[in-house]
């Protein structure tokens, strides 16, 4: 865990003016709860040694978990002196967090939101709301949020207004109707641009940033919304007719690697979302019978998903637990199912068509072990609005978890772009 930093209450300032005023907000697990977990996860069943589960590795993605490491690792989560979700949850706490309740105009929906922010005393200050996917939480940003409050020790020095949601339906956002209305994309990307209306950020407009789930939030919300004026995005799926029409287009080495590494991703490392989409009530149920369960599942996609090339690099265990840990805690994994119901509903099938903007600008960060990516030579042939790209030697899915410092440079640089350009 990082060390306690100095206190971020200024950084919870409110800006003034609100209709709907957002409510402080601190997590804290029921002690019953807290140690509920360990209970279960000591009960659980592992496997008898089999062939696959001896000899997989998830860090080459084969095959998927093996039964040594889930061992261990389960060991480590139900020692009281190896693992302390306590810790966890007060890092989390010691950022401003929020609650508050918006509706989605097309349909009135309610949606109680969580959100983690750092708000600008700057006149000038750029909003830009960071969104995560899964398996991830809002806490993949704490990392870059700790640099920002370095860097800018001050409100009146900080340049933006950071706002990092709990997306919908994913971990402490939550709606009074998640029982009766399924959402999609569309409505999930209302819900978030609401929530910057509901913020004060509407008539200055706001940059929406994004990786995984969050990718395809900020391309809806640029597209549809106008107050949403540029995004930055960190992955990238191209259409079969975008990849038809840019196939011969050279590109480097480093970019090569990747996309053959995407495309085996796809037809081989993609079956979880088929599951996750066909049927979502089924693996839901079953991961949420005991923890053990859930970091088997959830364990293989942090460790395949990052950038494991050097094991010292590696993202560490207490990272992966906490995160488990946190979808366990807040019940959210069945929720969250929506996301795959909307883009893989059926096998096989192509990703459905979505918002764009041809207009807006966006940027690009390129990470040589993301899922899909977007290499430059083909982001320019494709995208004459793609204002920002640059590569990175390393980092993979959960970029801004294991590449805070590069992330941060890339999103403050293409703010810088915006700014020259009029956009803010």
């Amino acid at each position: 865990m990082p060390p306690p930093l100095a206190s971020l209450t200024a950084f919870g300032a409110i800006p003034t003016g609100l209709v709907n005023v957002p409510t402080p907000f601190q997590l804290h697990v029921p002690s019953a709860e807290v140690n509920k977990l360990p209970r279960l996860a000591r009960q659980a069943e592992f496997g008898v040694a089999s062939w696959y589960n001896t000899h997989s590795d998830p860090a080459d993605a084969y095959l998927g978990i093996t039964r040594d490491w889930l061992i261990n690792a389960t060991s480590i989560w139900t020692t009281p002196n190896e693992f302390d979700w306590r810790s966890h949850e007060a890092y989390q706490n010691h950022f401003p967090n929020f609650r508050i309740n918006v509706t989605t105009p097309s349909d009135d929906e309610v949606y109680d939101l969580h959100f983690a922010a750092l708000f600008s005393k700057n006149p000038d200050a750029v909003p830009i709301i960071f969104m995560h996917g899964w398996p991830g939480s809002w806490t993949e940003f704490a990392p870059m949020m700790d640099l920002l409050v370095a860097k800018y020790p001050t409100p009146e020095e900080l340049p933006y207004h950071v706002i990092v949601p709990s997306i919908p339906d994913y971990g402490l956002s939550t709606r009074p109707g998640e029982v009766h209305k399924e959402i999609n994309m569309t409505t999930a990307g209302e819900a978030m641009n609401q929530l910057m209306i509901e913020l004060g950020f509407g008539e200055t407009g706001y940059i929406a940033q994004g990786g995984d789930v969050g990718y395809f939030l900020a391309r809806t919300m640029c597209g549809l919304f106008e107050a949403c004026k540029a995004f930055h995005i960190n992955m990238f799926f191209l259409t079969e007719a975008e990849r038809a029409a840019v196939n011969d287009i050279p590109i480097t080495p480093e970019e090569e690697t990747q996309v053959a590494m995407m495309d085996k991703w796809g037809m081989e490392g993609s079956a979880y979302a088929a599951e996750h989409g066909t049927r979502p009530a089924t693996i839901a149920l079953t991961l949420m019978t005991n923890p053990v369960a859930m970091l088997a599942w959830m364990g293989e996609k942090f460790i395949e998903w990052s950038d494991n090339r050097d094991p010292s690099y590696a993202l560490p265990l207490q990272t992966i637990l906490a995160q488990v840990s946190f979808y366990w805690y807040t019940s959210s994994y069945g929720r969250s199912m929506w996301v795959y119901r909307h883009l893989k509903s059926e096998v096989p099938s192509p990703l459905p068509p979505m918002p764009w903007s041809t207009t807006k600008p966006f940027g690009y960060s390129w990470f040589p072990v993301e899922l899909s990516s977007l290499p430059q030579a083909w982001g320019e042939a494709l995208f004459p609005n793609m204002v920002f790209h640059r590569r990175h030697a390393r980092g993979g899915h959960f970029a801004a978890l294991q590449e805070p410092t590069e992330f941060l440079e890339d999103v403050e640089d293409f703010v810088t772009i915006l700014k020259q350009t009029g956009t803010f």
